[in-house]
Parts: C-alpha cells; structure tokens; sequence
C-alpha cells in the first residue's frame, strides 16, 4: 500500500455533485484521482432533490465566493451540456411581482441580474408576460427576465461529471463510509490514510492519498472537526434547510415554459412554479430550518401550502386530479452565508462546504477553483492528460435501459440508479407508465 504508484494524488469524500465536479475537475488536470461515497449509489442526498435549474446567482450577495463561482460556472455550462449530451431548457426565469410593493422592486432584481452577468436581463409588462405564458394568473403585475436561466435534467447533468471523471481514469468507490475517528495524516510522508469505517468483522477498506476534499455536504462540519479540528476564523456548523416540493401533471390550459419566482431575499429565492425539462409542474422548495440532517418526510401542512401556492400562480390546475408525487430535499447550508471551501495545506487538506442551494449551479466553477487551490500543495502532473469525452447516451436509450434495469441506467459499462424524483417520474411518463415518485 505504500507503493507511490497506489497513492492517489486526491481523494474526495461525498458522491454529490460538488464531490463530482471536483474528482473530474481534479481529474481532468491530471490527477490521479478516487472519489468514495457511504451509500450504494452516488447522487443519494442533496443532489437527488434539488430543482433541476442553473442560475444566474441574482440572489447571491456581490463579492462572495458563491457568486463569482456561480459566474464562472455560468461561462461554461450550456457548452458542458451541448458537449455531453444533457438535455436543457434555457429559457430564462421571471421574477415575477403580485401586488404594488413587489412591482416596485422589479427593478432592484433587474440591476442585481445584470450585476450577476445576466446582461440581457429585462422588465416585462403584464402584457408581455401574458404572451409568454398565458397560464399564467392575470393578477401578475410585471416581471423581471432573466434570460440565462436554464431548466436541466438534474440527475443526468449531475451523474454526467461522474462518468465524465471515471472516463477519464478516476475510480469510485460507493459503499464505502470515511471514519473520521480512524483516517490518519501520516506525518513522515505527508500521506493519508483513507479508512473505511466498518460496523462488522470484515477489515476496512484503505486508501492513500496525498490531499483529501471533503465535500460530504450537511455532514461536512462533523468530519472537518474529527478530521482535523476547526481553527476559529475557518469553522462553521451546518445548518440544515429543509426543502419540500410537489409535482403535476401538466395540461393545455397549465403548462408552463419559465420558472415563476418571488422577489428573492437575502435569505432565500423563495418558492418557484417552474416546469421540468419533461414538462412535468412542479412548486417548491420551501425553505424551513430543522434540527435534523436526515429527517425527509412529507409535511401535511406545508404540502397544503404549496397547493395554494400553485393554484395562485396557475389558476386552472387542478391540486388533486393532476398530482403526482412530492419529495423533500435537505439543502446543506451553515452558520456562514457564503460557501465555506478552505484548504489547510499543512494537512493536505480542503473543505468544500456551505454549498447551499446553488451546488448544481456552480458546480464547474467550483471544481475549478478546488483544483485551482489543490496545485498549490500538489506537484504539477507529470504529463498531460489527453480528455476524453464521449456524450452520454441518448435519452431515449437512457429511458428504456431504466425500465429494463429496474430504475437503473448503464453508462460506459457502469450501472447508475436514477435517483432524483423529477428525472424519475419524467422517465415514467415518457414510457407511457403513469408518473409518480416515491413517498420520502
């Protein structure tokens, strides 16, 4: 095991998508790269319940990290997905007003847009917004466009970053749950110690590594500290934001193109009416705090809320004869408002945290600033790499392989299971079976 040649130049701890971005981005450079996850199947938390939309950042506050990695995943998002395969909507978003006091702020929206890079970002009258989706309930008294929106098919973009790194020699390992308690830093060599935590007799599987990324989301605070402790200007304590969310079928007289969004606060984008790359109508997230990082069950109450909700942006759906499943995601927020990625090159080590709800957003940007921070402690590869990009599948071939394979989709020789209800019950509807997502 101590052979130079089993020693990983970095090991990322997480199988979200931010894990992902960062084992291709690292990869890509020419690291010799591994990525492990606790559960059996990459995409498991946060990253299977998200909205499935790339933002412009409008609600990321100027001068943090958050919204210049937003912005330099922006730049290259849309040339990422034509390059792969992905399917996408970019058709932009409308902030859209309802009563005089929020109609007044259209355009404090429009300048943070443009501000965000959204350059072409626009107020529209009732009446346009009429003709762009005539759905829509007449009350609206304006919008802000913002053009560089994009709806994507969150599991597909997602699970793409992973193929793509593996494609390019990274190797993932699922099932395999980091032991904080047991993982070392070997200080003679300045190499890790990779343990796997184990609950029975087997013996734990062990990686080498020169750097580790933990980037295991609403849990990253508790492996920083047993890891490698907390400095005060460096620590935060995550904070875990429920978000709760509820599908439709759509129809002629409901469907929608733009995601429908508040004014955003400083605190959240608020509730969106948005339709999914499949059509499907979804209204969500909410954005309540809980105590609990794992707790997903479906509350009664708010599940009400977001009926009216919907039934108010889109008077003619009907809540009931139209449902077809609802889900909870738990957005790994913190104490901090911007994202928390650090490194502490005396421990070989860098924190990728406090990646709220713009993960899939600035996924690229910031695998790209992880690597950015990995070649300050890391040799420079000693040739470079040669990338190779072959497009993922059709999606009409992805679609018939996940009702063969029982929810599961085989991609360059590896099988996926489909985790993320919106690409879960778009794939049911194409298929002709009747849409539904499960109860969570």
């Amino acid at each position: 095991m101590d052979n130079n040649n089993n020693i990983y130049d970095v090991v990322v701890v997480g199988g979200g998508v931010v894990g992902s971005a960062v084992l291709r981005a690292a990869t890509l450079k020419g690291y010799k790269c591994a990525l492990i996850e606790k559960d059996e199947h990459l995409l498991s938390h946060a990253s299977g319940s998200n909205s499935g939309i790339a933002c412009t950042g409008v609600d990321a506050t100027p001068g943090t990290l958050e919204r210049a990695l937003i912005r330099d995943a922006n730049s290259m998002f849309r040339l990422y997905c034509k390059g792969h395969n992905i399917p996408t909507r970019p058709c932009g978003s409308l902030v859209c007003a309802w009563d005089m006091e929020q109609k007044n702020k259209l355009y404090q929206v429009l300048d943070e847009s443009l501000d965000a890079g959204d350059t072409h970002a626009s107020i529209l009258s009732p009446s346009q917004i009429q003709q762009k989706e005539p759905n829509l309930n007449k009350r609206c008294l304006g919008a802000t466009h913002i053009p560089g929106e994009v709806v994507v098919d969150p599991w597909i973009y997602s699970i793409s970053l992973a193929v793509h790194a593996r494609e390019n020699g990274a190797k993932i390992f699922t099932n395999f749950e980091f032991d904080p308690d047991a993982s070392y830093l070997n200080e003679n060599n300045n190499t890790w110690s990779v343990i796997e935590k184990c609950s029975n007799e087997k013996s734990p599987r062990i990686l080498k590594a020169k750097t580790i990324v933990n980037a295991t989301g609403i849990f990253s605070d508790h492996v920083q500290k047993k890891s490698i402790g907390s400095t005060s200007d460096k620590s935060w304590t995550a904070k875990p934001r429920r978000g709760q969310y509820r599908i439709y079928s759509p129809s002629l007289d409901t469907c929608i193109t733009h995601p429908i969004q508040p004014i955003p606060t400083q605190r959240t984008k608020g509730i969106f009416v948005f339709s999914t790359i499949y059509n499907q109508i979804v209204v969500g997230p909410t954005a309540l705090d809980q105590s609990s990082r794992t707790d997903r069950s479906i509350d009664p109450k708010v599940a009400n809320q977001l009926d009216d909700h919907v039934k108010n942006i889109i008077p003619a759906i009907d809540i009931e004869k139209d449902f077809v499943g609802h889900y909870v995601g738990i957005r790994p927020g913190t104490n901090k408002r911007d994202y928390q990625i650090h490194l502490y090159p005396n421990q070989g080590w860098v924190a990728v945290a406090g990646i709220r709800s713009t993960g899939l957003t600035a996924s690229l940007g910031i695998g790209n600033y992880v690597v950015r921070l990995l070649n300050s402690i890391l040799e420079s590869p000693t040739e470079i790499p040669t990338i190779k990009t072959t497009p993922i599948p059709h999606l009409s071939d992805m679609i018939r392989d996940f009702h063969t394979r029982n929810g599961f989709v085989q991609i360059q020789n590896f099988e996926y299971k489909v985790t993320h209800p919106l690409t879960i019950c778009g794939w049911q509807e194409r298929d002709g079976v009747a849409g539904h997502v499960p109860r969570m």
